[in-house]
């Protein structure tokens, strides 16, 4: 969620200085939203409490 909305203060922000610039700034925001959503729902989909990438601490 905080994506989201760092991305329109974003591209709000740089509307009144640079079209171009706001257009490619949310097309790049987009995509990024766009595949963190589609990693967890990878994630989710193997059913996994813990993904390769986090480190847990063993309890031994």
């Amino acid at each position: 969620m905080s994506h989201l909305l760092l991305a329109g203060l974003a591209v709000a922000v740089l509307v009144p200085a640079s079209v171009p610039l706001a257009v490619v700034t949310g097309a790049v925001l987009y995509v990024h939203v766009v595949t963190d959503v589609a990693w967890d729902i990878r994630r989710l989909g193997r059913r996994t409490d813990v993904s390769t990438d986090e480190i847990v601490p063993s309890n031994r």
